[in-house]
């Protein structure tokens, strides 16, 4: 009978890649055009997730944002662009000097400590893509029980305990001697080295398809229930909101302030499929074969994957409008220390009020009725609100409404127009 033994690898010892490895000194002719590219890349990669996950955490902790988003969506948006933020600052700098030189510079704690941070981080991010969907699915599915349960303790507690999860995980692969190794032609720095094929895939498909399925799960069902319970109310009344209640309004008033960020973290996450894909595919045929990729598809597959960690702050900007424009003004108020910079809003609804504007009075997000009360609202009928008032009726109690139906001022109280 035949025993079926699986090959055990061992890493390449870090001293055949150290840039002080003993033996003769051989001449060294200096980096070429395709070693710089790889440098210059990497470093306008690094500083652009600093600088863009930098903004995130600033704008949407900021007082003037908070009235477009809750506080959980805040804090799980935070932690994904913390955790961002310590990759652009812990994991892809490092391979700036290894892509000049083609060694590593840095020692063998360094890349001990640095395999254990790719690998705990990029599995991190996932975790928060995933605990976002989730969050988003019970907002739109069962909003009753979402406003009733959710609180900031728990979502801060759900993510120091998947973070101390994932760098146990880690730790105990990479910890021990042989559990790391320099990766010269993909991430040009230290990743955790299995010593197993099946431990490889194994990792890869933990990492990709759990994440792949509940994402596409959760905003799948929560934008086609979404898009079914839009069908019945609009040009109706709400049931629950004619009832009364604090819930009911909540609830009434969070579908709609939360289409928009469900959107944008669904894009999201559509952007971190699409980025990590290729990289989970030739881990998984390299595993599978054997054989080692070719170091031009294994520095792109794999700065591709970490690129996710700069497209996630450039989403949420683009595709978020009051994000946007808080942004711009805190650029220009507080970076170039110029004057706040007057947009088409401020023009029309304006007040000598601090700046109160209707489409955000009483905390309400009116900003999706913005095309419409742009055209109506005129500076008269809006400079007679003023702070003493008591704040208006929602909108959707004043009578049957369309989506988009503009809204009007006259004598301190609002109006349908």
């Amino acid at each position: 009978m035949l025993e079926q033994k699986q090959t055990i690898l061992m890493p390449p010892a870090l001293s055949n890649s150290s840039c002080w490895r003993s033996g003769p000194i051989t001449s060294w002719s200096g980096p070429g055009p395709g070693e710089l590219v790889r440098a210059a890349l990497i470093l306008a990669l690094s500083l652009g997730i600093l600088c863009a996950n930098l903004l995130v955490i600033c704008v949407i902790n900021s007082r003037r944002y908070s009235k477009y988003i809750h506080a959980q969506p805040r804090y799980l948006l935070t932690s994904l662009a913390s955790n961002d933020l310590a990759i652009g600052l812990l994991v892809t700098p490092f391979g700036f000097l290894p892509a000049v030189y083609g060694c590593w510079p840095y020692g063998e704690v360094t890349c001990q400590i640095q395999a254990l941070l790719r690998g705990a981080l990029t599995q991190q991010s996932a975790v928060i893509l995933v605990c976002m969907a989730i969050d988003r699915y019970m907002c739109m599915l069962h909003p009753h029980h979402y406003h009733r349960h959710s609180s900031k303790k728990g979502c801060v507690a759900v993510m120091s305990t998947t973070w101390i999860a994932s760098v146990a995980v880690f730790g105990a692969l990479v910890l021990p001697r042989g559990g790391y190794y320099f990766n010269g032609s993909g991430l040009l720095a230290c990743d955790p080295f299995f010593a197993r094929a099946s431990l490889r895939i194994l990792a890869c498909c933990c990492f990709y398809f759990p994440t792949t399925m509940v994402l596409m799960y959760c905003y799948g069902s929560a934008f086609h229930v979404n898009k079914l319970r839009l069908k019945r109310v609009v040009c109706v009344n709400a049931p629950e909101v004619v009832g009364g209640g604090h819930i009911e309004r909540l609830v009434a008033h969070e579908r709609r302030l939360s289409t928009s960020a469900s959107r944008t973290m669904a894009a999201m996450s559509l952007g971190f499929i699409v980025m990590v894909t290729p990289w989970t595919i030739q881990e998984v045929v390299a595993a599978c074969t054997g054989s080692k990729p070719p170091p031009f598809l294994d520095f792109l597959a794999t700065w591709l994957a970490l690129s996710n960690s700069f497209w996630n702050p450039f989403l949420y900007w683009l595709l978020n409008n009051h994000f946007r424009r808080i942004s711009k003004e805190l650029l220009y108020t507080k970076i170039l220390c110029r004057p706040k910079p007057l947009g088409p809003k401020q023009h029309c609804c304006a007040t000598s009020t601090g700046g109160l504007d209707i489409c955000s009075i009483g905390g309400l997000d009116l900003s999706g009725m913005e095309r419409c009360s742009m055209e109506r609202c005129s500076m008269g009928r809006c400079s007679s609100l003023s702070l003493a008032t008591t704040p208006p009726p929602l909108p959707w109690e004043t009578g049957p409404s369309c989506v988009g139906v503009g809204v009007g001022v006259a004598g301190g109280r609002e109006s349908p127009t």
